[in-house]
């Protein structure tokens, strides 16, 4: 039997741009304003595994979301597995189509992708920022017929940092590298200039950068006790050689660094304490100090 031919209860556009209207409306009043951090690396993202080796969030969208996860975080929360105490808070959020069709370029992406951020500001009292885990598409079913979602649902687990580049400008976010990356610290010598926050800092044999040997990226700089502190570091810096910042061309003689002796402020690194207990245990005057022979 054929539906009533007085009700267009599938494909009512009129009806549907209602529905949406009142859907944003509601996020408006009774959700919070956020940040979008989209991965920007998104060429060298690996599919196989749905991880990136360096991603790079070098931009923030304001978004308005409605906090779905209401009554305390969700997930499996704080266990200890076999690589000790974990914490897994996870939120759920919503988004309207329509303001990130808005407040995100089109060119860049058309719906929030999993592996993005999102920065909290409210929560923890500082802020938080969480990673994207999965975006449900489907939370409203087709209501009247819809071909595209009035809104994403956001599955999010708090953002662990693993030495990704989070450069967008705004102090609150991009502290999280301050707060959170291996940092190394350089005593310097004689040289000139002052280095930026954020440059690339390289040591290269003709110093160039296209031939650099050593690469990071420069945190701090305290001219007066020519202290430079860097994150990020690929390849090994030599002592005695010269240390170049790519923007402000700031040259100094390293003298010296400890690559074990630093940790993070939110974390406890072990290799200097591994490294210093190893030589009471193994004893590496032998020719072959792991084996019998």
């Amino acid at each position: 039997m054929a539906t009533s031919q007085y009700f267009n209860n599938y494909g009512s556009h009129a009806e549907q741009r209602v529905i949406e209207d009142i859907i944003v409306e509601s996020i408006k009043i009774m959700g919070f304003d956020a940040y979008y951090l989209p991965n920007e690396n998104n060429a060298a993202r690996d599919l196989l595994y749905g991880e990136d080796p360096l991603r790079k969030f070098n931009s923030a969208f304001p978004l308005e979301f409605y906090l779905s996860s209401f009554s305390e975080y969700s997930g499996e929360k704080e266990f200890f597995s076999k690589f000790g105490l974990e914490i897994k808070n996870n939120v759920s959020v919503i988004a309207s189509k329509r303001s990130f069709s808005q407040r995100v370029p089109a060119g860049m992406m058309s719906r929030p992708q999993e592996g993005d951020l999102v920065y909290v500001p409210f929560l923890n009292g500082t802020g938080e920022l969480f990673e994207i885990k999965f975006v449900n598409q489907t939370k409203d079913f087709f209501m009247l017929g819809r071909k595209y979602p009035y809104f994403y649902e956001l599955e999010m687990e708090k953002f662990k940092y693993s030495q990704e580049i989070v450069d967008t400008g705004i102090p609150d976010i991009d502290v999280v590298v301050t707060n959170s990356a291996y940092t190394i610290t350089f005593d310097m010598g004689a040289g000139t200039g002052n280095y930026i926050g954020k440059e690339i800092v390289y040591q290269s044999p003709d110093n160039t950068f296209a031939n650099a040997s050593a690469v990071a990226i420069a945190q701090t700089w305290n001219k007066p006790n020519k202290v430079l502190t860097v994150t990020n570091v690929a390849g090994e810096f030599q002592d005695s050689n010269v240390i170049i910042g790519q923007s402000s061309n700031a040259q100094y003689t390293l003298t010296t660094y400890d690559p074990l002796g630093t940790s993070p402020e939110n974390e406890v690194y072990d290799n200097l304490y591994i490294n210093t207990q190893a030589g009471d245990i193994t004893d590496f005057s032998e020719t072959n100090p792991f084996g019998s022979i």
